[in-house]
């Protein structure tokens, strides 16, 4: 059985239970994620008081949650392209969270450092993973739909963490916020009994028995054991360095630089603009805002789960990344709180909208047997924009206001809609060339 097969007979399948399951427990994968990012924002002054670390270090324990990010998504990325989606998709769950325990545990600055480097490599890892194995498991229709609930739960994740810590922060201190993402483990081992290995990878690899028992779990949504590990001598010829590294990859890292650089800058500096706006207004409403503002991120991440389908991918991605880019600016230009918090919803929805059609739309400009990693490298490049997104308010603030700066995380969103629209012509291009040597 081929990939091409594969791909009819999942097309082929309405909506089942085993899609409920996969949103469910790639959601959770998700927003355990989330989670880890946001616990360090929580609970960073307390440990830098804890354990007399200075401001300057406290930055750069956060750059190292990042670092790890870019170097989880690339390695493990290509580790998912030889093992399995699945199979990494634990590991990575297991292994930010068994971090994330041991951070409780630290009593300086350096132990803290290592461990968030290491928690940021399976960070880094899942999204990308999840991202490809859903693309991989769902039929067409329905793909977008299971991309955009699955991506909600990170919006969850922020609003869970406070109330988290609202209950354990006062009675285990900042330690026993860490050490309650454990949970996630829990949710590993759940997923590696309800999720099945992704019958393309499988298809890919030669197994045609794991590939028929995976693809009965999907059609009748029940739970049979499979080989995943054995291969047969029709595996498929695995494609060359040169099927990856190509100019339309680095156009892709180029989209996902600008895009996490628009969404990472808003999403670091929201909080701070509505604080300053109409001469300043006090801790409490400045929370309360920000939270209703990022209701539109929810409502962005739902709308686009139901109405993607009705449009094509670059069409859909063409209009998230409009929407956006007009919405930071508008923003950015307003110095009122009315226009302020209208423009703020509608950017934070426009978040939801652009997360969603990236991760729809990548992972379909690799083949499978690359698939992984090269979501992994583009979105692990990527990373470089989520870390210099937040710098640039530095640099803007000298010369210009914050709301400059967020004019400039709109024109970064057009700007990614000028790369897809060359990545597009290239692709017709690539494809034309293919025909032309098919004829010779």
């Amino acid at each position: 059985m081929n990939e091409s097969e594969v791909r009819r007979r999942l097309d082929n399948r309405g909506w089942g239970p085993f899609f409920n399951k996969l949103w469910v427990a790639s959601g959770l994968g998700w927003m355990a994620d989330a989670m880890n990012v946001a616990a360090l924002g929580l609970v960073l002054p307390l440990i830098l008081t804890d354990l007399d670390i200075t401001r300057a270090e406290g930055g750069v324990i956060v750059s190292s949650t990042f670092a790890g990010f870019i170097v989880g998504a690339i390695v493990t990325g290509k580790l998912s392209d030889m093992f399995g989606r699945r199979t990494l998709l634990i590991a990575n769950i297991v292994l930010f969270s068994a971090a994330a325990v041991l951070v409780g545990f630290s009593h300086d600055f350096w132990t803290i450092l290592v461990l968030r480097f290491i928690q940021g490599i399976g960070m880094g890892g899942e999204f990308p993973i999840i991202s490809t194995y859903i693309n991989e498991v769902s039929p067409k229709r329905y793909r977008d739909r299971l991309i955009g609930l699955t991506s909600a739960f990170f919006s969850y994740a922020f609003a869970l963490i406070p109330l988290i810590g609202l209950f354990v922060v006062p009675v285990l201190g900042w330690r026993g916020l860490f050490w309650s993402l454990i949970i996630p483990v829990f949710f590993a081992i759940w997923a590696r009994r309800s999720l099945p290995e992704s019958p393309m990878f499988l298809a890919r690899k030669g197994n045609t028995a794991g590939t028929e028992a995976a693809l009965k779990i999907i059609e009748n949504g029940s739970i049979e054991k499979i080989d995943d590990t054995s291969s047969v001598n029709n595996a498929q010829t695995e494609p060359t360095g040169g099927d990856l590294f190509t100019g339309r990859t680095a156009l892709l890292m180029v989209f996902w630089i600008l895009m996490f650089l628009c969404q990472y800058g808003f999403a670091s500096w929201i909080p701070t603009a509505i604080a300053q706006a109409n001469g300043g207004v006090s801790a409490s409403s400045s929370y309360g805002l920000t939270s209703i503002l990022f209701t539109g991120m929810i409502a962005g991440y739902l709308i686009a789960s139901f109405g993607t389908g009705k449009l094509s991918p670059k069409l859909f991605l063409t209009l998230s990344f409009l929407e956006y880019g007009i919405s930071l600016i508008c923003f950015g230009l307003s110095t009122d709180m009315v226009p302020m918090l209208i423009f703020g919803w509608l950017a934070a929805a426009g978040y939801g909208f652009t997360t969603i059609s990236a991760y729809s739309y990548t992972p379909n400009q690799f083949k499978t047997a690359i698939r992984g990693t090269g979501m992994g490298l583009v979105t692990g490049i990527g990373r470089i924009g989520a870390v210099a997104g937040p710098m640039i308010v530095g640099l803007i603030s000298p010369v210009g206001s914050l709301g400059m700066s967020f004019v400039v995380f709109g024109i970064a969103s057009l700007a990614a809609v000028i790369v897809v629209q060359i990545l597009e012509r290239s692709s017709k291009k690539y494809g034309m060339q293919k025909v032309a040597s098919s004829l010779h």
